[in-house]
């Protein structure tokens, strides 16, 4: 009998899934929340600061954690040396990023944890889950806590505990509610 090559179709997954997104990202209009992030990185990206008392459509001052901001805005200015329409472009490309690398940290760390067989498993769940897909597309800044999240558990994992730290802080730094994994790697810390 022939052994399923696992570990190639996880990645055909992936890839699959990588390309999903993209091709979303590219064919969506933004709006609600994600129109607020990705005009906040567009004005960081112009001004070169991050914004203190202006409203940017809404009435109280910036206040969200600005790790998401900063990397659609380094996006936006590097799609800018192209053209206008490619910086817009390039700031919606942050959330599908962080969505595919959060996708393949995942599988590091599920690979880590199980055999080749669940890690397929799981890439097929995980990929094609309509919240991943959602948040791995449209520009909110959940798909950037969801990767220093999971970061900081694949480096906890390898025993890399500044390293997790530091991802947990960036984690942090993109959104408040990243402070549940705190507890995650506690555990983690204490077992091995």
């Amino acid at each position: 009998m022939k052994k399923i090559p696992y570990a190639k179709l996880s990645i055909a997954v992936i890839v699959v899934a990588a390309a999903i997104r993209i091709l979303f990202a590219l064919s969506h209009s933004v709006s609600g929340d994600a129109c607020w992030h990705l005009s906040v990185a567009r004005f960081m990206a112009a001004e070169n600061k991050i914004p203190l008392y202006e409203g940017l459509g809404r009435l109280e001052p910036f206040w969200a954690p600005p790790v998401f901001h900063f990397s659609a805005a380094v996006l936006y200015k590097v799609f800018n040396v192209i053209s206008a329409n490619a910086s817009d472009f390039g700031a919606r490309l942050a959330s599908p990023i962080f969505g595919i690398l959060t996708i393949f940290i995942s599988y590091l760390i599920i690979r880590k944890l199980a055999d080749e067989k669940t890690a397929f498993y799981a890439m097929i769940f995980i990929n094609f889950l309509p919240l991943s897909i959602d948040y791995g597309v449209l520009g909110y800044v959940e798909s950037a806590v969801a990767f220093f999240s999971v970061l900081s558990v694949y480096f906890m994992l390898n025993n890399r505990i500044i390293f997790s730290a530091v991802s947990l802080g960036l984690a942090f730094l993109s959104k408040y509610n990243a402070v549940f994994f705190v507890p995650v790697l506690m555990y983690i810390l204490f077992k091995q």
